[in-house]
């Protein structure tokens, strides 16, 4: 055996086992120092879930289900590793939908916070199938610990949840943060459809913004503002309650003007009982992509509108205080900021976050 040839057998041999090093992963799946930093819940002990076990029976079966789904759900984590890797079962087949990608619907959205404390989104590497899998990649040579915001899918449940770094980096949950959240009960919109990934819902649009925990407790189809669920939303002490229910109360659901009335009074006034001081908005209905060239269908948000604010009026002429509005015009959607006629792309739900986040730190600031 010739030295050229020798020298190039250790050559390989040294890449190769340098190579095997640098591969090998760490992982940290579901644990109790996880589930203690798992964000954006209002229970305890209730998992990668929206509503705690006692629900199950109390609310209708479409509310629970849709429960399961982890939208709003962030773990918050540190590294100094240039690469992330993520590896979960999702709970649902069902990938993706006719109008929104499996990328928003099972996928999950990384950000890391800069020097100047702004969260950048991290570009990831995804394969889907039973088990979906991402990897993340960034520059880090100076080794720093950074933080991690890993959002999780909007319209799919979880299971097995690991997130690996190489062997040789180090990891850390982040405790979760005390202030008290934000909190949305509403409808599909606010659940996150139709954004391309989970950091492109309105809610953690807003959560970023306003560097705040956000509890999305907002249900495709049936934020219909009922008395069981209204109970659910008042065991949790916010930092404001939204109340963005007006697109599942249509015509479609069944019910009167005195009835949609009488659920945002109740609604309104059960909150405020049990919390005096907390801040209460109330958002209009934003419109739907053909209501400017159909007007069967402009009088359906027009109606729901008119009828939010004469609830308005109404608890406002009680005395009742700390209640505000957050108007259509507000939001300020267009043709173009629409999926279909009723879900904002990733433009209208920027729209929606702008609207949201002014009208926050008005109320809040």
């Amino acid at each position: 055996m010739n030295n050229c040839f020798k020298l190039s057998l250790l050559i390989f041999f040294y890449l190769f086992v340098n190579d095997s090093q640098a591969q090998e992963i760490r992982w940290f799946g579901e644990s109790p120092e996880m589930m203690q930093a798992l964000e954006g819940r209002g229970w305890e002990d209730i998992g990668f879930n929206r509503l705690p076990d006692s629900a199950e029976k109390l609310v209708r079966p479409p509310v629970w289900n849709l429960s399961r789904q982890t939208a709003g759900l962030t773990l918050r984590f540190t590294t100094d590793s240039p690469e992330i890797q993520v590896s979960y079962t999702p709970t649902s087949s069902r990938l993706e939908m006719p109008h929104m990608p499996a990328t928003g619907v099972s996928g999950v959205d990384l950000y890391v916070k800069d020097g100047s404390g702004k969260l950048l989104w991290v570009k990831g590497n995804y394969k889907f199938g039973e088990k979906v899998t991402y990897q993340f990649q960034l520059n880090n040579e100076t080794g720093m610990q950074k933080e991690f915001h890993l959002f999780l899918p909007l319209y799919n449940g979880l299971s097995g949840l690991e997130i690996g770094v190489p062997a040789d980096k180090n990891f850390e949950f982040s405790p979760k943060r005390i202030e008290k959240p934000l909190l949305v009960y509403g409808t599909s919109i606010a659940q996150g459809a139709c954004a391309s990934r989970p950091g492109m819902a309105w809610t953690n649009i807003v959560a970023r913004e306003m560097n705040m925990p956000m509890i999305n407790l907002a249900f495709s189809g049936n934020g219909r503002m009922e008395k069981e669920m209204i109970e659910y939303v008042s065991q949790i002490d916010p930092a404001i309650f939204i109340l963005d229910c007006l697109p599942n109360l249509g015509p479609g659901a069944g019910f009167s003007s005195e009835e949609i009335k009488e659920k945002i009074r109740y609604a309104v006034i059960t909150l405020r009982a049990k919390y005096p001081n907390t801040p209460i908005l109330l958002t209009e209905h934003a419109g739907y992509s053909d209501g400017l060239v159909y007007e069967p269908r402009a009088e359906i948000y027009e109606n729901l509108n008119v009828w939010l604010k004469e609830s308005f009026g109404h608890l406002s002429g009680k005395g009742v205080t700390g209640i505000y509005t957050l108007t259509k015009e507000e939001v300020g959607l267009g043709t173009d900021d629409f999926v279909d006629d009723t879900h904002p792309t990733d433009l209208g739900m920027s729209k929606y976050a702008s609207a949201y986040a002014k009208k926050l730190k008005e109320i809040l600031e």
